[in-house]
């Protein structure tokens, strides 16, 4: 296989990845923008994604991805591309799906790129992606997790006998069904936290009110008419 050829493979390879449900249902971006445009997605602008800038002139994206044969429809003018079939609406039960083949993993080496994971993970199964986590700097924390394209690979992973090693260093992974419910208790246990602040807080502001109020309601008797009166007699 030529250069070119080599390249075009993997430039499909990617963007059929971009389209796919797998990826749009997490990619925020990528899925507001086709279905704002009837599905369809600028060419232009997928070009200017991370793994695709190195493909230049853009000639050579619209090239191949008019080689899809099952994904993919390039517009007439070469300018847009979108899934031939549109995205299935039930997204629960298809992000349910993807639960099921999915797996999340931690202690990676820090310095692991995403193509040294795809090969680590394409070694065991076929992969449909890898989702590197990151913190703000967008420094890769050493988490990722992992879709397989069958949920019999990820079941085999975390039952094996054996535990999975990274070099020499053994690896933890869970099921990603226990890593969202692990998240949401977190979250749960966070806002509770803030909750209990904020009531907290609340007290302590009715407390400080309530003796503003006092002080206020002292002012006014001492200012009111009444007692100016009795103060008029006192001094009769």
């Amino acid at each position: 296989m030529s250069t070119d050829e080599q390249a075009q493979q993997n430039i499909l390879k990617q963007v059929e990845f971009y389209f796919s449900e797998s990826n749009l249902l997490n990619d925020k971006f990528l899925f507001t923008t086709q279905n704002a445009n009837d599905g369809w997605v600028p060419i232009q602008t997928i070009s200017q994604f991370e793994r695709m800038k190195k493909y230049r002139p853009i000639e050579t994206i619209v090239n191949a991805l008019r080689k899809s044969e099952e994904l993919l429809e390039v517009s007439e003018n070469g300018e847009m591309v979108r899934r031939k079939i549109p995205l299935p609406k039930n997204y629960n039960e298809i992000q349910l799906n993807i639960n099921k083949r999915s797996i999340f993993v931690e202690k990676l080496p820090e310095e692991a790129t995403l193509d040294d994971l795809l090969k680590f993970f394409t070694d065991i199964a076929a992969v449909n992606q890898v989702r590197m986590k990151k913190n703000k700097e967008k420094k890769f924390i050493g988490s990722c997790i992992v879709e397989f394209k069958n949920p019999q690979d990820a079941e085999k992973v975390l039952n094996g006998e054996n535990k999975l090693k990274y070099g020499e260093v053994e690896l933890d992974i869970i099921s990603k069904t226990a890593y969202d419910e692990s998240k949401a208790q977190k979250f749960g246990e966070r806002r509770g936290n803030r909750g209990n602040k904020n009531k907290r807080r609340g007290r302590r502001d009715s407390k400080d009110e309530s003796k503003e109020e006092s002080k206020e309601e002292a002012r006014k008797r001492d200012a009111s008419p009444v007692r100016e009166e009795k103060s008029e007699k006192e001094r009769d």
